[in-house]
């Protein structure tokens, strides 16, 4: 059985549960033919990382690009996109389950920041805007009546704004506060540096499932055993990608793979994502991907509420637009069926200490 997944972004990291599955055999375990199609769907969006590209936006364009490049299921579109979607007359996306359903970061500030009231003229570390980093600091920043464009300096650029490297230029005081993955969160802290935000306890039970995967409704409608089957294989991938050190080499290789083809010059660049040290072990084995696939209805209505007051989702987006837009009965199904698996249930009994270390 034939299927094309793409991912909505040029970053090789966006494909890589994807990827990771395709090449560990689980697709085809599963009965699937996949084709992987890495940065079709809006490549034009790599313009903004770099120095005064323009910012980065999906809305009007994924719908467009899964057609021209006939791609079925998308893995990391932005939730507020679907939304966005339907108010342009585009009524065909759906929410078929989880990606990046939690948020294993905080917000880090240097010594004398202790909200983000502290932040006028302050530079913020980004790596383009348009980020969901930027969505929560803008909203955050008019909260307190502070000025977006005018009352901080964003300091924009790989090197300034991957939460898996802004520590660095925090530490050396080129920032100063930017997101930080939480491995590198408590080595701040014993330099003087003060957590003002934590995304996952501020999220909890229901996570903050801000990218999401998607396919079209006709897809869904006409091929429903094709979903289950992709998300029987990925939610193996998911929890394969968790355990670490024992796949550690495996994700390297993949994601060497990844970057070597990919159109943006520094991502090809770019140190590979984790190492053997403690914080990239931890960096692996805290991934945010959903170890059932699920996408939780709850945590998509928080976060639209969180978007109608940063103004990124009008406020005539009600509940039950949610409830049309998430179809979770077929990952649900596949969940059912693959949780019965010997492989599953060894899975999940080597993940447990891991679940109880990061709460998901």
């Amino acid at each position: 059985m034939r299927l094309r997944a793409g991912n909505a972004c040029w970053h090789a990291h966006h494909i890589f549960a994807v990827a990771t599955c395709n090449e560990a055999g689980f697709f085809a375990q599963e009965g699937l033919d996949l084709e992987v199609v890495h940065a079709k769907i809006y490549a034009e969006g790599l313009k903004a990382s770099q120095p005064g590209g323009e910012r980065y936006d999906e809305v009007g364009k994924v719908l467009p690009d899964m057609i021209r490049f006939n791609i079925d299921i998308i893995s990391d579109i932005h939730l507020a996109t679907i939304f966005n979607e339907r108010l342009l007359g585009n009524d065909e996306l759906r929410i078929i389950g989880g990606w990046r359903s939690h948020f294993p970061y905080c917000v880090m500030a240097r010594g004398g920041i202790t909200s983000i009231a502290d932040l006028k003229g302050k530079r913020i570390g980004e790596w383009y805007r348009g980020s969901q980093y930027t969505i929560w600091f803008e909203r955050e920043l008019r909260k307190v009546g502070l000025d977006p464009d005018k009352d901080v300096q964003w300091m924009t650029g790989y090197q300034y704004g991957s939460a898996r490297e802004a520590w660095k230029p925090l530490l050396a005081g080129q920032t100063d506060v930017a997101v930080v993955q939480n491995p590198w969160v408590p080595r701040l802290m014993e330099q003087g540096f003060n957590k003002i935000f934590d995304f996952i306890e501020h999220h909890k039970p229901h996570g903050r499932p801000e990218r999401v995967t998607v396919a079209r409704k006709r897809f869904i409608e006409r091929h429903p055993e094709l979903i289950k089957r992709y998300w029987k294989a990925t939610i193996r991938g998911y929890q394969f990608m968790r355990i670490v050190p024992e796949n550690y080499p495996f994700q390297r290789y993949v994601e060497a793979k990844l970057r070597i083809n990919n159109p943006d010059e520094s991502e090809r660049m770019r140190p590979l994502r984790g190492d053997m040290s403690k914080e990239g072990l931890e960096l692996m084995e805290s991934s945010f991907y959903p170890l059932d696939g699920k996408i939780s209805v709850e945590g998509v209505a928080r976060l639209v509420e969180e978007f109608k007051e940063g103004g990124i989702l009008p406020h005539s987006v009600s509940r039950s637009d949610i409830e049309e837009v998430v179809r979770n009965d077929l990952v649900e199904e596949a969940w059912a069926e693959v949780s019965q698996t010997d492989e599953v249930k060894r899975n999940l009994e080597r993940l447990q200490p891991a679940i109880e270390r990061y709460g998901y």
